[in-house]
């Protein structure tokens, strides 16, 4: 049996939720399909503090009375829109708070397959079932894009992990951990194993360490008009990134390549230096040549600034962010990764998030080459989630309004299903980690 809508979004994490409560404001019929929240449950640790400042954080409904302001103040919490310490765990208790008011018809599935059938598309689910759809929105976020420098490639879990897949820490208490990285991911982390008790060493390729400004809360006006407040930095530049993603489109691809790529890089945030310097072994300039297994521990072999240097531990984390590649997603048929025409992994999307098959719309990281890097960050829904719900919206009354999606009679034969995927945010928040990706 094949159940039908007028559009599905594959993903339940701050896009997929913000999307779907645009949608139903419309009147749109619609699937959102992924338990909500669960990246951010599942895949970053407790103790986590949010980068983004709490304004920069909200999911985004079509009416007041749903940010993380008005959740605060009903719970009787603290809150602060800079310079507040934001806990991951009541960001995601945030989030599940907004979907129970906002999105009531999630379906906590995963997608097998997403292909193309007569006018929509049909949608393999991990639960034996498929869905029918005339529009498919993609809301994911970083998983499944992580990074891992090619001498960490191949080597067995537990002894080597990325950063975007740890969760719990209390297994590495006691162990002795190194890091390799030298951004948000690699010094929080570092932090939280530390106070967790393990023996930490961070591996950073770089001779510095970027640690951000701390927030200036009570700014006078001059001093507001100089460096207005954006959602990803103060300042004209991260202000017009952050407030008109839609500037972006105009400057020319491989120019947005390069800023949706490289800005905003490796830094740590300004809660965690009396965390870290001073407290954890910082090794700068280093490079890791050569890696194994042994005796059942980590041996590296690196360079730095004193020469060559084995280094052992019980587990190494790469935490060396992410590369968006579409073609990585295992449930894009064939036929839609190749209408996509990607470029170096990313797909250059329309001014609604329409990708180069109609009726598929991307979002998230993934469009940060259309929109630029705001779109990495949860603050991107923030211009997303209405846009993308407007012109489905549009697309819907055109084609009858209310009129129900019709499923083929005949469905052909479903592929067999591929496997891999999660149709969920990234740990893209705790890596960048400003309040990402999904």
């Amino acid at each position: 049996m094949i159940s039908t809508t007028d559009t599905a979004i594959i993903g339940a994490g701050p896009y997929g939720l913000s999307i779907s409560a645009h949608l139903s404001d419309a009147g749109v019929p619609h699937q959102v399909l992924g338990e909500p929240m669960l990246a951010w449950r599942n895949f970053m640790p407790p103790g986590m503090l949010m980068r983004s400042e709490a304004f920069a954080s909200d999911l985004y409904a079509p009416h007041a009375g749903y940010r993380l302001e008005d959740y605060c103040r009903l719970m009787h919490l603290p809150y602060a829109p800079i310079g507040m310490r934001l806990p991951l765990e009541r960001f995601v208790e945030y989030g599940l708070w907004f979907q129970s008011q906002l999105v009531g018809h999630v379906r906590p599935v995963d997608v097998t397959e997403l292909r193309r059938q007569d006018d929509g598309f049909l949608l393999s689910l991990s639960d034996g079932s498929a869905l029918a759809a005339r529009r498919v929105v993609v809301a994911l976020g970083l998983k499944g894009f992580e990074q891992t420098p090619t001498v960490l490639q191949g080597l067995p879990r537990p002894h080597v992990l990325h950063s975007g897949e740890i969760g719990n820490l209390a297994w590495a208490r006691g162990k002795r951990i190194v890091i390799v990285g030298g951004g948000q991911s690699a010094l929080g982390l570092a932090a939280l194993f530390n106070e967790l008790g393990a023996h930490v060493r961070v591996l950073v390729r770089g001779g510095i360490i970027s640690w951000n400004e701390d927030p200036e809360v009570g700014r006078s006006l001059l001093s507001r008009m100089l460096r207005p407040e954006g959602g990803l930095a103060q300042g004209w530049y991260p202000y017009v990134l952050s407030e008109f993603p839609y500037l972006f489109r105009g400057v020319g691809q491989r120019t947005r390549k390069r800023i949706a790529e490289a800005s905003f890089g490796p830094s740590g945030a300004w809660w965690l230096r009396d965390r870290v310097a001073g407290k954890i072994e910082l090794r700068m300039n280093t490079t890791v040549r050569h890696v194994a297994i042994r005796n059942d521990e980590v041996v590296l072999e690196v360079s730095g600034e004193n020469g060559p240097a084995t280094i052992t531990g019980d587990h190494v984390v790469a935490a060396t962010g992410f590369k968006v590649d579409l073609a990585r997603h295992a449930f894009l048929s064939p036929e839609i990764v190749s209408a996509l025409s990607l470029v170096d992994g990313w797909s250059d999307v329309s001014r609604n998030f329409e990708s180069a098959m109609p009726g598929l719309y991307i979002t998230g990281p993934a469009s940060a080459l259309s929109f630029g890097p705001v779109l990495r960050f949860v603050y991107g829904a923030k211009y997303a989630a209405p846009r993308i719900a407007r012109h489905i919206s549009r697309c819907h009354a055109a084609e009858g309004g209310s009129r129900a999606f019709d499923a083929p009679a005949v469905p052909q034969p479903l592929a067999e299903s591929r496997t891999g995927v999660l149709s969920h945010p990234p740990a893209a928040a705790f890596q960048e980690a400003k309040s990402p990706a999904e």
